[in-house]
């Protein structure tokens, strides 16, 4: 019986725990204590803080409340005090409409709590006993800026309320239209600490520091009391308040706006939006529970032409409030502005027909010597193309010729089934050559897959080892070069760097973008060369190569072409750069 009496007193506990209506009806504090405490919702699973309350007359039961080994339907799972101080209130039992909010302490949140009818508010602390009272220290601050009680010892110990043990009596406060905070900390660890704010100030209305608007303006936001910023929206403001009472503005002129208030950390609000839109009015809550001292109206109540109005108040009840105790916002969203004409089509007529007559003169002459120059380019392109044409077919023949001589060696060694592969990559590589001998690019897909069939060639008859790298993130179809380009490098690199390490010959090519430059390498791990005796080492293709970039160079003179061949006892490194290449 006495176990079944405990389970009913912890459910009731539990349920006026529940007292605060979230729609502001009424609601009285009663004979109790509140606690602060954090459960398990059994239901969600989900952890959150939690209000115990417990009799007045049986201070004893709150650590019942806290007693996980009693399982009740509906009952919250691993209840646990917020804090081990244990820290309780009482305020006056027909208190009506107390408020309470959490307030943020650095790390910590504590309860604040109305307490318009200037009534008195005890504290005790269940945590703190006659073996700890010594490690425990208190503080009263009011209204945030004077410590009314230094940090100090608590008071005393008590037994009253029906408790079974004495406790930290904290003690009973009234501060009639003053902010108190009452902070209990241990002394040695500072993170073991509670308190509780208690607001006696009657309620106030919502103070409005500003309005900021977003939207068209020379800087994108503006301060809308400001009659120079606010494009000539607002005309008149109410003097005692700030707010505007004309404020009227286009469509699409203003994607949000911002109002900004003074502290309320105590007081929640709630914004209503009144619409009119074609004639019909609707109310509608935007915002139930505001504690910070920003909100933004979103651009979905400023899209419909009509006529609006923002209710602030404590958060509550729509209407429950008083007018002296609500702020009021209106503003009208009109249709966008027509331009209208300025001048008359027989004012401007004159005007329009000396600018089209003074543009016509500029326009001629700056054709005239426009073609006179692209002329003179065109000419010079021509002479410069026929040269590459040039080299590109000396270039056409003299790989071919190399080709052949590498079959015929395979040959000469009775590797036919060498000798047949290289003769299909061959015939690729002809047939490449011929639908290309006419055109001065090729798409750098092209390019690579010439290289590769090149390269596939030459590892048969030496078996070196190479790879071709592209991290250039456009397409390579998107990206043309110079055709042929790079394969009297290669051919260079084989012959005169790696033919005789065969297996342990490497060559690498690598193709990259240098903020919109085209970068390419071609590298070997041969024996090297004197750079300094370029034309006599490295062979006809290469100094074909090499006055085919200068000749490059004339052709787009937009696009500088360098070429830098360095060399030493490890191995020779072409690197090739075409400026501004890559868009």
């Amino acid at each position: 019986m006495k176990r079944y009496l405990q389970a009913l007193w912890l459910l009731l506990c539990a349920l006026s725990s529940t007292a605060q209506n979230s729609m502001g009806e009424d609601y009285y504090w009663g004979n109790n204590f509140h606690f602060e405490a954090v459960n398990t919702d059994q239901r969600m699973m989900v952890r959150q803080p939690a209000s115990y309350a417990c009799g007045d007359s049986a201070l004893y039961r709150i650590f019942d409340s806290f007693d996980n080994s009693t399982f009740l339907p509906g009952k919250s799972l691993n209840i646990v005090p917020k804090s081990s101080i244990m820290l309780g209130i009482k305020l006056h039992p027909k208190l009506k409409n107390y408020f309470s909010a959490e307030v943020q302490n650095f790390s910590k949140k504590y309860n604040s709590y109305l307490i318009p009818d200037s009534s008195d508010a005890t504290l005790v602390a269940m945590g703190i006993n006659e073996s700890n009272i010594h490690d425990y220290r208190y503080r009263v601050v009011e209204n945030d800026s004077i410590e009314r009680v230094k940090w100090s010892p608590i008071p005393k110990l008590e037994q009253k309320y029906g408790a079974k043990k004495p406790y930290g009596a904290i003690g009973t406060f009234n501060y009639p239209g003053k902010q108190i905070l009452v902070e209990v900390a241990h002394k040695d660890k500072l993170h073991i600490r509670d308190g509780y704010i208690m607001d006696w100030r009657q309620r106030y209305k919502p103070e409005l520091k500003q309005i900021i608007v977003h939207g068209t303006s020379k800087y994108g936001y503006y301060n809308l009391r400001y009659d120079s910023l606010n494009n000539g929206f607002v005309s008149k403001f109410d003097p005692a308040t700030g707010v505007p009472l004309d404020w009227k503005f286009p469509k699409d002129s203003v994607t949000e706006f911002s109002l900004e208030f003074n502290n309320h950390e105590t007081t929640p609000y709630s914004i209503y939006l009144i619409k009119t839109i074609a004639g019909k009015t609707d109310t509608t809550r935007i915002e139930w529970w505001l504690q910070e001292t920003k909100y933004s109206v979103a651009e979905e109540h400023l899209a419909q032409v009509g006529k609006y109005e923002l209710i602030i108040q404590q958060t509550g009840k729509f209407g429950k409030f008083p007018d002296a105790e609500i702020l009021r916002i209106p503003y009208e969203v009109l249709e966008p502005k027509v331009l209208e004409k300025q001048y008359a089509l027989n004012k401007i007529l004159p005007y329009v027909l000396g600018s089209l007559v003074i543009l016509g003169l500029g326009f001629f002459l700056y054709r005239s010597q426009t073609r006179r120059r692209i002329r003179k380019l065109e000419d010079q392109k021509q002479r410069v193309a026929v040269q590459l044409k040039g080299i590109q077919v000396q270039l056409n023949p003299h790989f071919m010729f190399n080709a052949i001589n590498s079959i015929q060696n395979l040959i000469q060694k009775h590797q036919v089934d060498d000798a047949n592969h290289y003769l299909n990559r061959f015939a690729s590589l002809t047939r490449a050559a011929l639908e290309f001998a006419e055109q001065e690019m090729i798409s750098l897909s092209d390019e690579i897959k010439l290289l590769d069939d090149y390269l596939q060639m030459e590892q048969l008859r030496y078996g070196f080892h190479y790879e071709i790298e592209n991290t250039i993130v456009a397409h390579p179809d998107l990206i043309e070069i110079p055709t042929m380009m790079l394969q009297p490098f290669v051919e260079n690199a084989i012959k005169h760097g790696i033919a005789d390490l065969y297996e342990k010959g490497k060559i690498s090519v690598r193709f990259a973008n240098n903020q919109g430059n085209l970068s390419i390498e071609i590298k070997d791990n041969g024996k090297g060369f004197n750079v300094n005796e370029l034309d006599s080492a490295a062979g006809y293709g290469m100094r074909l190569s090499k006055e085919r970039v200068v000749l490059l160079n004339k052709a787009y003179p937009e696009n500088s072409f360098a070429l830098k061949i360095s060399s030493d006892g490890n191995g020779t490194s072409v690197q090739i750069q075409v400026d501004n290449w890559i868009q």
